[in-house]
C-alpha cells in the first residue's frame, strides 16, 4: 500500500451506500468532493472516488452538477462563500455584495480560474459557465423581463465591467480605486455600468 493511499479516505462498500434522496446525495457528492480535491488535486481525483467516497453512484456527478470540472467549481465556491445564490435584486446589490465578498476575502477561487493562466480548460469553463448562472443570467432575465433591447450584450458588458473593476481594486492597479470607500463604488459603478 502506498503512503498516500493509506492517507485516503476510507470508502464507501456498495452495500452501505445511502438510500435514494437526492438533496442528501447531491450534498454527499460536494462534500466528498471537497475533501478529495482538497486532499489530492483536481487531476488526482477520479469521479468514480467521489462516488465512492460519498456512498452514491458517481454517474450523478453528471445530474447534480455537469461534470467533474462543473462539481469542482461547485465545491471550492461553497467551500469559501456558502453555495446559496442571492436572489438578483440589481446590480447595486450584485455589486455591493461582490465588492464586500471581495474586499474582506480577496479574490475567489471562481475569479481565480478566469485569470490564472495554470487554470486547466476544464475548471475555467466551469468558472464561465458558474458565473453566466449566478451573474449575468439573473440580469438577463431582468432585463428580458423590462423589455430593454439586447438583454443578453448588456448584461454580458456590464457583468465583464464590474469583474475587471472588482479585480483592479482586490489587486491594488489604481490608487483612488482600491482606497474609495465601498458604498461610494457600488453608487459609481451602478451609475456609469447601468444606463439603459
Amino acid at each position: 500500500m502506498r503512503a498516500a493511499d493509506a492517507a485516503r479516505p476510507a470508502r464507501t462498500s456498495i452495500s452501505q451506500r445511502r438510500p435514494r434522496n437526492a438533496g442528501a446525495s447531491k450534498q454527499a457528492l460536494l462534500n466528498a468532493a471537497q475533501r478529495l480535491f482538497g486532499q489530492d488535486g483536481f487531476e488526482r481525483t477520479t469521479v468514480r472516488d467521489i462516488g465512492e467516497l460519498a456512498g452514491v453512484d458517481h454517474a450523478l456527478i453528471a445530474r447534480y452538477f455537469g461534470s467533474k470540472a462543473d462539481l469542482y467549481i461547485a465545491a471550492v465556491v461553497a467551500e469559501a462563500v456558502g453555495d446559496q445564490p442571492r436572489p438578483y435584486g440589481g446590480l447595486e446589490d450584485m455589486a455591493g455584495a461582490l465588492v464586500v465578498r471581495m474586499d474582506e476575502h480577496g479574490l475567489g477561487p471562481v475569479m481565480q480560474a478566469l485569470i490564472r493562466s495554470d487554470t486547466s480548460d476544464q475548471i475555467r469553463e466551469a468558472a464561465q459557465a458558474h458565473i453566466a448562472r449566478r451573474m449575468v443570467d439573473p440580469m438577463v432575465s431582468d432585463m428580458t423581463r423590462r423589455g430593454v433591447d439586447g438583454a443578453q450584450l448588456r448584461s454580458e458588458i456590464v457583468v465583464s465591467a464590474l469583474l475587471g473593476i472588482l479585480i483592479g481594486r482586490a489587486l491594488g492597479w489604481l490608487d483612488e480605486l482600491k482606497g474609495v470607500p465601498r458604498e461610494r463604488l457600488v453608487a459609481l459603478v451602478t451609475e456609469l455600468l447601468l444606463q439603459e
